[in-house]
């Protein structure tokens, strides 16, 4: 008899083509589970510290108390308003985009559809706008998350755009469009539709945010070739400053610009949630907003019932929202505490001589170059890293910075860190451009960030040691 860990399908599994090309997927949430299974605590000083899960814990005890305030009704043991949001809800989101993100066009809650979670919201995009095999663009690095997002149901593939030839384009610049351009074109020759672009805007994983004017140079690639702009606004209010990044871009939103005479807005949509800007991953709570594409917003509706949004967590989120005073207090402290974990992740990656990408200003991590200290300067080839990442054949552009042997150091780092009680996320989830790549997650509490540095130092340090 086979068992869980065997690579081959049982023939008496009797599972779909869909359920078949499912499994191999499937084994790789188990290094996470077995992270999340064993989280450092007081009474399990032993457990592993995580920064690399992109969490934020810096309010959960004061949203723990704020949530015990808020009563369990009788009408929320019923459907409720139905399967996209209650009306409350909707009018509460709204008046937030309307007050934080200076939306060219006001958000109405018609605009809207709450589902359980942000990676729900993407899939249902997915299923409304591409079909099995069309493709959606998207720069590296990029979010691990998108490649099960947009394919583990609605087998839409994922196409990564490479920085340029060698990998050294700014991946936040305009010119990274001319790269769209190109491999669209040479998914064009392979016979993949290309049907939008994902845009993570602030960036997942440079912390970064995107500019006016670059903004608008993919809104004009997607008009030219009539697909699809879909904005990951997640980290939106997640924006903080140091005295090392003053001059960072700072946060535009989608919904800000003038989309007359750039695209059709129909085109446009932007994906939002509570779980990062609200310190709350585990309610899974997403919205859609689309201003015009009032078909789209119907067919997503014909399947909402399947990501349908607990009537529980909409009331939360419902009334956390509608407490203004309460929401401008904690963005502004909710902020302050980021700056200050992002200032000490990066003095600590500057003491060890260790390159990270300058300027972040968003989102809970620090995109951090560990190859020197490592010993990864390697060079690579496009099947190598399609076989890490277990991918189909031809899914992914110009992965040509990748090795073998790269992949085998990372590979032991990671087993080391977790020997040690720490995990940081490895840039080749990422599909980062080389090896030594690692995303640093920065928002804890102090005392917890500190043990876990110190773990990875005692990681460094017997590394070092070990190949002296």
């Amino acid at each position: 008899m086979l068992s869980a860990n065997d690579s081959t399908i049982a023939a008496g599994s009797n599972l779909s083509l869909r359920g078949e090309a499912n499994v191999e997927a499937g084994k790789k949430w188990e290094k996470l589970i077995e992270v999340l299974g064993n989280v450092y605590t007081e009474s399990n000083p032993n457990g592993i510290i995580s920064l690399g899960v992109a969490e934020n814990s810096l309010f959960h005890t004061e949203l723990a108390e704020y949530f015990s305030r808020v009563p369990v009704q009788p009408a929320h043991f019923t459907y409720g308003s139905g399967p996209w949001g209650s009306p409350a809800l909707r009018s509460a989101l709204a008046n937030l985009f309307n007050d934080h993100f200076r939306p060219f066009r006001s958000v109405e809650p018609t605009q809207m559809i709450v589902a359980s979670g942000v990676s729900a919201v993407v899939d249902l995009v997915a299923f409304a706008t591409a079909d099995s095999s069309d493709g959606f663009l998207i720069g590296r690095p990029l979010y691990t998350g998108f490649h099960a997002d947009l394919g583990a149901r609605s087998k839409v593939k994922l196409l990564p755009v490479s920085c340029g030839d060698e990998g050294t384009m700014d991946p936040m610049g305009e010119e990274m469009v001319e790269c769209f351009e190109k491999e669209f074109e040479r998914q064009k020759e392979k016979g993949v539709k290309v049907r939008g672009v994902m845009f993570c805007n602030p960036h997942n994983p440079l912390g970064k945010c995107y500019s006016a004017a670059t903004i608008k140079a993919y809104l004009r690639f997607c008009q030219k070739h009539q697909i699809h702009f879909i904005s990951d606004e997640v980290y939106a209010l997640s924006i903080f400053s140091t005295p090392t990044n003053t001059t960072s871009q700072p946060f535009v939103s989608v919904l800000s610009v003038d989309l007359q005479g750039l695209i059709d807005s129909r085109l446009v949509h932007i994906v939002y949630g509570m779980s990062k800007d609200f310190s709350s991953n585990g309610f899974r709570a997403g919205v859609l907003v689309s201003q015009s594409n009032f078909d789209m917003m119907r067919s997503i509706k014909s399947v909402a019932v399947f990501n349908w949004c607990s009537s529980i967590v909409d009331n939360l989120w419902t009334t956390l929202l509608n407490d203004k005073p309460f929401v401008q207090y904690y963005i502004s402290e909710n902020q302050k505490r980021l700056g200050e974990g992002y200032a000490r992740v990066t003095g600590w990656l500057a003491q060890r001589g260790i390159e990270y990408a300058r300027g972040g200003n968003s989102g809970f991590f620090v995109w951090a170059d560990f190859s020197r200290v490592l010993g990864m300067n390697i060079q690579a080839s496009t099947e190598e890293m399609m076989e890490y990442l277990s991918l189909e054949n031809g899914e992914v552009s110009q992965i040509a910075r990748s090795t073998t042997e790269g992949n085998k150091l990372d590979a032991l780092f990671q087993e080391q860190l977790i020997r040690e009680g720490v995990y940081i996320a490895s840039g080749n989830s990422f599909f980062a451009e080389r090896n030594g790549w690692y995303r640093i997650t920065f928002s804890m509490p102090s005392d917890l960030l500190e043990v876990g540095l110190q773990r990875v130092d005692l990681v460094l340090k017997a590394w070092k040691g070990d190949r002296a």
